[in-house]
């Protein structure tokens, strides 16, 4: 019972981490807006709206319209389809911003595809005096064009950054950090990952200052963050199969037993012979096996003397010789037991004596 409690206990506890873990504050990694903790856009979308900027957030259907900035941060949770692709290129050629932060983890096929991306060099791994920023990197601006004027370095991610293929994009930071492409009227914004805009690296180096100059409205994709729901895959079935399976033998294994009882096993007890066996092996591990040999010879000497009459003072061949005489048994066999020195061999030589000492008298 103790141990169904302290199972169910730990069930209980890890539901409510996983809840948790998606609550506004918490280390989740996912870029979003509602997201409050280092990896999340809160901060940025709550400093905008406090700095004059019209924010909004878009969870539906790609806007088309022109003007303004659409930001697509590292979006991980479902793929953009080609149709949604190429709503985004309309937008930009019409005259819009797009922003897009490329995600590491799981890559966009039909956006990297449209915008030529593909991996670029890794940024070094360096220290910001006075800031504890464990695995970033400063990077500097390698080309000030449009909002990048008069901007010098952000402050990113340690990791591999990105290469745009085209023959008109720029790389406008070191290491790939960040890209510039022209579309008809408008123009992207590429970034490696959503370094410029985490709430634990907005204030850093010029990062908020590149999120301020961008057209308004400022808009945020928020729809591709979450998964496609999706059939339960073939593999959790069979886990939650097992996990069933281990559940039912558990309860079989540990339930009370319904029906008549069983009968008890007999228990085979030990024989006389194992019990002298163990005797034996516990004298001769005392070490006292030599004092019980002289005690089981004195012994039968006043045997011979109580009931044969031979003093014990007799050497042992007289008294042989006279014991041979009164009993039907021979005089070796009374000496042999002078020589004896185990104490089974004793013991078994004075057992016959004896036997033959009270069949006489019978």
């Amino acid at each position: 019972m103790k141990r169904a409690a302290a199972l169910a206990a730990l069930l209980v506890i890890a539901v409510v981490a996983s809840f948790a873990a998606q609550k506004p504050g918490s280390d989740a990694p996912t870029p979003s807006v509602t997201n409050q903790g280092p990896r999340g856009l809160a901060v940025l979308k709550t400093w905008l709206t406090e700095s004059g900027v019209a924010t909004s957030e878009v969870d539906g259907a790609i806007p088309e319209d022109a003007g303004g900035t659409l930001v697509l941060a590292a979006p991980s949770g479902r793929e953009f389809t080609a149709d949604e692709v190429q709503a985004l290129r309309r937008f930009v050629e019409a005259g819009g911003t797009l922003v897009y932060l490329v995600p590491r983890a799981a890559p966009q096929p039909e956006l990297n595809h449209w915008l030529t991306v593909v991996d670029g060099r890794i940024a070094p791994l360096n220290t910001l005096e006075g800031v504890d920023d464990v695995g970033g990197s400063t990077v500097k601006v390698a080309l000030p064009v449009g909002p990048l004027q008069s901007l010098r370095a952000f402050r990113v991610s340690a990791e591999r950054g990105i290469q745009l293929t085209a023959p008109d994009a720029l790389e406008v930071a070191e290491y790939g950090a960040l890209w510039w492409r022209a579309m008809g009227r408008g123009q992207v914004w590429l970034g490696a990952g959503p370094d410029l805009a985490e709430n634990a690296r907005l204030e850093l180096a010029d990062n908020a200052r590149f999120w301020q100059r961008l057209p308004a409205p400022v808009r945020f994709e928020e729809g591709h963050h979450h998964a496609a729901a999706t059939a339960t895959p073939v593999n959790l079935l069979v886990t939650m199969l097992q996990l069933t399976f281990l559940a039912a033998l558990f309860v079989w294994a540990n339930a009370i037993r319904m029906g008549a009882a069983r009968d008890p096993l007999p228990e085979a007890g030990a024989s006389t012979m194992q019990y002298v066996r163990a005797m034996a092996a516990l004298t001769q591990n005392a070490k006292v096996e030599g004092e019980l040999v002289k005690q089981l010879k004195l012994d039968f000497r006043r045997f011979l003397n109580e009931r044969l009459g031979i003093p014990t003072t007799w050497p042992w061949q007289q008294a042989a010789t006279e014991a041979a005489r009164r009993l039907s048994v021979s005089a070796e066999e009374v000496l042999q037991l002078e020589s004896d020195t185990a104490l089974l061999a004793v013991s078994q030589r004075i057992a016959k004596l004896e036997r033959a000492s009270t069949a006489r008298r019978r």
